[in-house]
């Protein structure tokens, strides 16, 4: 009789861990199969495209229908993340004028120009290992539009002003290379 028991212990010890390790496995496979999406929008309304990229994202966007309308054409040949998809929108934007300008409430879609108006910074950076008026140069081609990079000569520095969020992203960058050529 002990050793039936013992026997059916030890299955029960082993159902219970398979069943165990299926509920660990079932959210992963669930998480890798929505973390990419295909993205593909051919002459769709724009505010549709935004309320997809919301959907995907969990973004919320504020936008005046009146200003942000349009046809808009995103073909991606891949399956891309919600991290893609977001850039891929501001793209779209950026061809129709406008840009992202994040706040508490959410993602706000506002004209290029009158984002510039709404809220600017101003970063001056001082260079030690290489000239402003390269970096500068390097940089406006991987600026945002509406980020202006000026170089200020009698101190080797960068004046860098625009959308807070872009000059901060365009920082991390130009820190980035800095911390890699220090290691060097």
């Amino acid at each position: 009789m002990i050793p039936l028991l013992r026997f059916f212990l030890t299955v029960r010890r082993f159902l219970e861990s398979v069943f165990l390790c299926l509920c660990l496995l079932a959210p992963l496979e669930a998480t890798w199969a929505t973390s990419e999406v295909a993205f593909t929008f051919e002459n769709e309304d724009i505010q549709t495209v935004i309320k997809k990229v919301g959907e995907l994202t969990g973004t919320t966007f504020l936008f005046d229908p009146e200003q942000v309308k349009g046809k808009i054409t995103l073909l991606s040949p891949r399956k891309v993340s919600p991290e893609e998809v977001l850039k891929l929108l501001q793209s779209a934007l950026a061809l129709h004028g406008c840009t992202l300008l994040k706040k508490e409430e959410g993602t706000w879609i506002v004209p290029a120009e009158k984002a510039t108006q709404l809220a600017t910074i101003l970063e001056v950076v001082p260079l030690k290992y290489a000239r402003a008026d390269e970096v500068a140069d390097t940089l406006s081609w991987l600026a945002p539009p509406g980020v202006r990079i000026v170089p200020y000569y009698p101190t080797n520095s960068l004046i860098i002003s625009g959308n807070p969020e872009a000059v901060k992203e365009l920082l991390g960058i130009l820190r980035g290379k800095e911390k890699k050529t220090e290691g060097q």
